[in-house]
């Protein structure tokens, strides 16, 4: 059988990478008698908001938001220095990836379709928010309709960050009839739950995990002793302890407050000012691995979330406002909750809201000792991968692939 993996495994962004990477680590140890491939699928529409030009770094925006990257790149002058860096570091992570032989560049789908047409029996449509379709567009090949004739699977796939509420009634009916085209649905929030039962759609949505979860973080394609010394290297100090932080300068800026020099602050993704190391160019497979310096985390970000939580490490995850976080659960709350997590999830601005509250929990997390806990809990949250491989099973058992 010859499984596709349909995702974002090309965005600059370390939870893209790492989702993709343990979602078909995961098929190729579960089926490892099959094919399983990366389908190397990439927009040029979407690419270019990684560019490292100064073109494209103000290409097509407003004056006002003009004025306000000139603004930081004024105050950051090494941002595209530091992107053209972390874009190269980015590359070659990805080519790790079980990619498939051809890449394809286009903003459509025909392309795209015909490849998946003569190469593959199954397509996993997923991980990731691959029924986002603000900067993509629609339709968009993460949608296959008609077209594609081999069995149709969705893992862990989300609309997150997408208003759909506020689409059109026939884009809305389009859509559900492109998911009733699927055999199985998964999802991996329940705001992507509601996108699915808002569309029409016929299929019942079934929850299943970010591929995260499953990772097996002592098993990453990593140098451990050339992660040390490049660690070193960042002004890393070992006999120090550690907090990760995943966010902005304010953020570092309220953990400095609350701790003063009792920790060393490491930054994460983001060379963010006021930390005392910075990791922002380091690959994702080192990025999944280094968490587990840390005492605790303080993230915005989903995925940081999960790894962070995957190495053994509490979090505190602090709440972006957004205007689709009004209308829905937002996706790092979502998976607290469903680990039973969701009083590590604070909404503060940082100076006053609930800093006392934080600090109670911080010092808490710190001082008590839940990695065998959070791990277990991670471990039964990674049980609902199941079914996707029960679906696969079928698959091959009554079809013969």
């Amino acid at each position: 059988m010859r499984i596709g993996i349909l995702t974002f495994h090309r965005s600059v962004n370390n939870g893209a990478v790492m989702q993709c990477y343990a979602l078909s680590k995961r098929l190729q140890h579960d089926f490892p008698e099959d094919s399983v491939e990366v389908i190397d699928y990439h927009m040029p529409k979407v690419q270019k908001n990684y560019s490292a030009s100064l073109y494209h770094y103000f290409q097509g925006s407003s004056p006002i938001v003009v004025a306000k990257r000139a603004y930081h790149l004024l105050r950051n002058p090494r941002l595209l220095s530091n992107l053209k860096k972390r874009n190269s570091i980015f590359n070659e992570s990805v080519n790790r990836l079980p990619l498939s032989s051809i890449s394809i560049f286009e903003d459509g789908e025909e392309e795209v379709f015909d490849y998946i047409n003569d190469n593959y029996d199954v397509l996993v449509v997923g991980s990731d928010a691959v029924w986002n379709y603000v900067i993509r567009g629609f339709p968009n090949a993460y949608f296959p309709d008609e077209r594609v004739k081999c069995i149709k699977l969705s893992y862990a796939a989300s609309c997150y960050g997408m208003e759909f509420l506020k689409v059109s009634e026939e884009q809305r009916n389009h859509i559900g009839k492109i998911l009733d085209l699927f055999s199985f649905i998964g999802i991996r929030d329940s705001a992507t739950e509601d996108f699915v039962k808002w569309s029409g759609c016929n299929k019942v949505p079934v929850h299943t995990c970010d591929p995260t979860v499953l990772l097996d973080v002592d098993d990453l394609p990593i140098d451990k002793d050339r992660l040390k010394q490049k660690l070193i290297s960042r002004g890393f100090d070992f006999d120090r302890l550690s907090i990760g932080v995943m966010g902005t300068e304010k953020m570092v800026s309220m953990i400095r407050k609350l701790y003063g020099r009792q920790y060393q602050i490491v930054a994460l993704y983001n060379d963010t000012k006021g930390a005392d190391v910075q990791l922002f160019d380091i690959e994702p497979y080192e990025w999944a691995y280094v968490f587990r310096l840390f005492k605790i985390t303080f993230t915005t970000y989903f995925h940081g979330t999960l790894l962070s939580l995957r190495n053994g490490v509490p979090v505190i995850c602090i709440a972006l406002d957004t205007e689709f976080s009004k209308n829905h659960i937002p996706k790092t709350l979502d998976v607290l909750k469903r680990l039973g997590y969701e009083d590590w999830y604070f909404n503060t601005d940082y100076i006053s809201k609930e800093i006392d509250a934080i600090k109670e929990k911080a010092d808490y997390l710190i001082r008590e000792d839940k990695s065998e806990e959070i791990r277990d809990r991670l471990d039964t949250e990674a049980d609902s991968y199941r079914q996707l491989k029960y679906v696969i099973d079928k698959i091959k058992n009554t079809r013969g692939i």
